[in-house]
């Protein structure tokens, strides 16, 4: 159980991050040319995703109280998936950030926490819709998240590691949207099924 709990962390992660990680690289390209900037907007990426975490089990912990839990959380996770697939979320955040951002080459300290904030910032408002993938998953581990939460956090370095060293490959990745959604529609049918 240990095992398939972790991978569905891991997976939900990958799919349900998967738009947000490429709105993510061409703004942090916008920001910083340099490794060290990444790695800034990273470690801000990492600090949201573990917050968003943090609403997804205290989230699930209310549902689950609710009759039927697993067919709302289906439904909420099959709105997400409609909301991506219909952009009425995913590109409004976007457009904001490109607009108040500016390139700076040199990293100091203080550029280094300033692009770890505005990585904060672009992940929490990418990723935040994000909970209702994640809350799914804790329904039925609410006891022991321990799992769920290790695959996430796979998952996410998975993610970085991808922002930060291959960027320019994965920007020109086709039917980004479409493998998201696929990927979303797939883990409601999965929770409504009681899979996981």
């Amino acid at each position: 159980m240990w095992v398939k709990y972790l991978l569905s962390g891991f997976f939900v992660k990958i799919l349900a991050g998967f738009d947000d990680t490429m709105t993510r690289i061409p703004i942090m390209a916008h920001m910083t040319k340099t490794k060290k900037g990444r790695i800034a907007f990273a470690l801000g990426i990492f600090i949201a995703v573990t917050l968003v975490m943090i609403f997804a089990f205290l989230f699930a912990s209310v549902i689950r109280a609710i009759p039927y839990a697993n067919y709302i959380s289906a439904g909420l996770i099959f709105l997400l998936a409609m909301s991506i697939q219909f952009d009425l979320f995913t590109q409004k955040p976007k457009r904001k950030i490109q607009k108040k951002l500016r390139h700076v080459q040199r990293v100091s300290i203080e550029r280094f926490f300033k692009l770890m904030f505005f990585g904060f910032i672009t992940a929490f408002i990418t990723i935040i819709d994000d909970t209702i993938a994640y809350s799914g998953l804790f329904l039925n581990t609410l006891s022991n998240p321990v799992p769920v939460i290790v695959g996430i956090f796979c998952g996410t370095i998975l993610q970085l590691t991808v922002i930060v060293y291959f960027s320019q490959k994965f920007s020109k990745l086709k039917y980004k949207k479409e493998i998201t959604v696929f990927g979303l529609v797939l883990l409601s049918l999965l929770i409504a099924m009681k899979f996981l």
